[in-house]
């Protein structure tokens, strides 16, 4: 993987603004996504990213006896369940990126599942202590190279602060798929990225 990584990184550095990233995942497949320029991809989480969202946790009830050290290592170890997360510094904006395989004896989900799954995700952030006047919206969404996916959409505040939320829940290939996007208020250049990035994203089997 990180050789992949770092032949594309070269080729970005040739090509221009946009290009393509390719991030291994588990079932011998493979996640390409061009980059637009101010994003990059991690394959660990990236230090800004862990202490902004460190402090958010901070903020809640069940942290309230743990140490910043505690915090931001409970942060890290999430963020680094994803096999990428593409972020952009200057907005903190970032994609989280996890394909986690069914175990052995599971049963694929159906759509009602994945459905569900995307409520959960929508009941999750409105139970957070920080995020207020939540209006969100699941859909039916494609992506190529995922069988079957459902789209949530939300807007909140998180201390005040708009936010903005993108999630694709979805099954292929004996994983499911979750495709989680945030980004602090509403910059239109940087959701004019991310959904320009995702429209021309795709996941693959290695070798295609």
């Amino acid at each position: 993987m990180r050789c992949s990584f770092w032949m594309s990184l070269a080729l970005c550095l040739i090509a221009g603004p946009a290009c393509a990233i390719e991030i291994a995942l588990p079932g011998n497949l493979v996640f390409d996504v061009p980059l637009e320029p101010g994003w990059t991809l991690y394959l660990a989480p990236p230090e800004p990213l862990v202490r902004e969202l460190a402090g958010h946790i901070a903020h809640n009830p069940s942290a309230s006896g743990a140490t910043a050290e505690q915090i931001a290592g409970v942060t890290r170890n999430r963020l680094a369940a994803n096999e990428g997360i593409l972020y952009h510094a200057a907005s903190g904006a970032h994609l989280d990126i996890d394909f986690s395989p069914l175990a052995p004896e599971e049963t694929a989900p159906d759509s009602r599942m994945l459905q569900r799954s995307a409520e959960i995700a929508a009941n999750s952030l409105e139970q957070e202590d920080d995020v207020s006047q939540l209006v969100w919206d699941i859909s039916r969404s494609t992506f190529p190279g995922i069988d079957q996916v459902f789209l949530l959409t939300a807007g909140y505040l998180q201390h005040d602060l708009p936010m903005v939320f993108l999630g694709y829940v979805g099954y292929t290939d004996r994983s499911w798929v979750y495709l989680y996007f945030q980004a602090p208020g509403n910059d239109p250049g940087v959701l004019r990225d991310i959904k320009l990035m995702l429209s021309r994203a795709s996941v693959r089997a290695a070798g295609r």
